[in-house]
């Protein structure tokens, strides 16, 4: 048997998700040499596709249910954006206003 179909089945544990690109980088090898392996471990009936938190192709042990928000290895990770306070809508109170602030700022670091 393959030796990284073995390494393989020696890190997954039950109710984990798990990435190519996580096993690509624990393993040292290409993305594409995990996929073919992940590929015969699928066709043995050993492991399933699965969905994770991060909305790509994940991997499972076959027979188990993955709890939720479980992501193996990995983070599932966020982008924090400020909080959206623009109207685009209506009329444009204080626009005029904000302009004015904009030039005299852009003329104060001009000179």
């Amino acid at each position: 048997m393959d030796p990284l179909i073995d390494s393989l089945m020696l890190k997954m544990r039950h109710n984990r998700v798990y990435t190519t690109v996580t096993f690509a980088r624990l393993f040292g090898v290409s993305e594409k040499a995990v996929e073919a392996a992940l590929a015969t471990l699928i066709d043995a009936g050993k492991v399933r596709t699965c969905i994770n938190a991060r909305r790509d192709v994940g991997y499972c042990l076959a027979g188990t249910t993955p709890v939720s928000g479980s992501t193996a290895l990995s983070e599932a990770t966020t982008v924090a954006t400020p909080p959206l306070l623009r109207r685009v809508d209506g009329a444009l109170a204080g626009y005029d206003r904000q302009l004015d602030v904009h030039r005299s700022l852009a003329m104060l670091v001009r000179r």
